[in-house]
């Protein structure tokens, strides 16, 4: 996000290549974040019933106070492991409390101990990076980074996180609008509007008839995950609360198909990830003012018929990305309302058809005539709300325009149709 004096705040991830002493270090760190987060958790609710209030900054002065006695081994780690917890926590409140007042609930929980994930923060000042190519980690020395950072700039903080069987290091940093630019590929200036409608058939359709499909990588890998699970099941573990108190304890077949498992989940978040960071970048450069509609995809989620598909494409995901890149490129997105009716109004005439049902994939209005498929004609409604919030008139969308959209997609390999009214034409890039 932008920042003060022509300052921007971006996020660096870089994957860690550590050895075994590494690795037991830094699983040593996420038990003590996670030590400390459950602690403050479990104190703020005693003396919540007790009727009495503390801050988090209270909560974490008492932690301090008995750590040395009670909990002697939080020294093997950074300071911060134990410390930005109760920071996090009391956002988690903060959050709790915010969403109590639109009717949600989202109590914080307490943190389970799990295998292949994990993560804890350190501060600014203890971070130094060594001849580009290392981390030094406070009580740990040098780890070997995979790539250079690629900014110059301030350093605020490290998280180091474990995702399946590998080591990450997120590096936070303040930079310069210069420095970005190195790094970025150049904003196309111009004054164009795009309405997008997003779908699961169709991820996104756009209001200059172009429609992009998604990788949809957990319905092409449902069936090996589903074979790995069940393998994992079949491995020596306790199972009920019973076997754990008799001692039974997980075999090293479970841990190694436990990773297994985990790589996979983890193929499929980056596969995921890698697209919506393409496709959001695209459209972040490429057009100026975005019309999107407010989706209630947590109400969408209740549908179990849609609700798998409706994960596979991430449509939060994919907004929340276009969110903050349209801070860094200075474009602006425009939100219709909830219940703007963009599937039932008719584009050319504006009059709104009631009884469209969602297996209506053609859009036939009956004041105009007009037939046109529709995802296409929700997407030019989207536009047009757009352009009316605005109150500009738009560029004009010109085959030199698209055929430079066209080739940005070719290159990053998003797979993409063209829309003819209520007739789809397959084109693949």
């Amino acid at each position: 996000m932008l920042t003060s004096n022509n300052l921007i705040s971006i996020s660096h991830k870089i994957e860690l290549i550590p050895n075994n002493k590494a690795k037991t270090h830094f699983k040593k760190a996420f038990g003590c974040s996670r030590l400390a987060y459950n602690w403050g958790l479990a104190k703020w609710q005693e003396y919540y019933k007790q009727g009495i209030k503390k801050s988090h900054l209270e909560l974490k002065k008492e932690f301090n106070a008995i750590k040395k006695e009670q909990f002697p081994f939080v020294y093997e780690v950074s300071k911060y492991a134990t410390q930005q917890p109760f920071l996090n926590l009391n956002l988690a409140f903060n959050k709790f409390f915010k969403d109590l007042k639109q009717g949600k609930i989202s109590y914080p929980k307490f943190k389970k101990k799990r295998e292949s994930f994990g993560s804890y923060y350190i501060g600014g000042d203890q971070v130094i990076i060594k001849d580009n190519k290392y981390l030094k980690v406070p009580n740990l020395g040098n780890v070997k980074l995979r790539e250079k950072l690629r900014f110059i700039g301030k350093i605020n903080s490290v998280t180091i996180s474990q995702k399946a069987d590998k080591f990450y290091a997120s590096f936070s940093m303040q930079i310069s609008q210069d420095e970005y630019n190195k790094t970025h590929k150049i904003t196309i200036k111009n004054n164009q509007s795009v309405g997008i409608d997003l779908g699961i058939k169709e991820f996104i359709s756009l209001s200059n008839g172009l429609q992009i499909k998604a990788p949809k990588p957990l319905n092409k890998l449902n069936r090996l995950l589903v074979k790995r699970a069940r393998q994992l099941s079949k491995k020596q573990h306790a199972k009920t609360k019973q076997e754990i108190l008799q001692g039974i304890k997980k075999s090293n077949n479970y841990k190694k198909a436990s990773i297994k498992l985990n790589k996979l989940h983890s193929k499929i978040s980056n596969i995921r990830a890698d697209f919506l960071h393409k496709l959001s970048s695209l459209i972040i450069r490429n057009f100026n003012y975005i019309g999107l509609e407010d989706l209630n995809i947590k109400g969408m989620l209740k549908n179990h018929h849609l609700a798998k598909a409706i994960s596979d494409v991430s449509f939060y995901e994919f907004k929340r990305m276009l969110s903050y890149k349209s801070q860094y490129h200075k474009r602006k997105i425009i939100e219709a309302p909830r219940f703007y009716p963009s599937s039932k109004t008719c584009s050319s005439c504006k009059s709104i058809k009631e009884d469209l049902k969602l297996k209506d994939r053609i859009y036939h209005c009956k004041e105009c005539g007009l037939s046109i498929d529709r995802d296409y004609n929700a997407s030019l409604n989207l536009k047009y709300f757009a352009q009316e919030k605005i109150g500009l008139v738009q560029a004009e969308f010109t085959p030199e325009d698209l055929t430079a959209l066209l080739k940005d997609l070719a290159i990053n390999n998003l797979i993409t149709s063209k829309v003819e009214t209520g007739i789809q034409q397959k084109s693949y890039l």
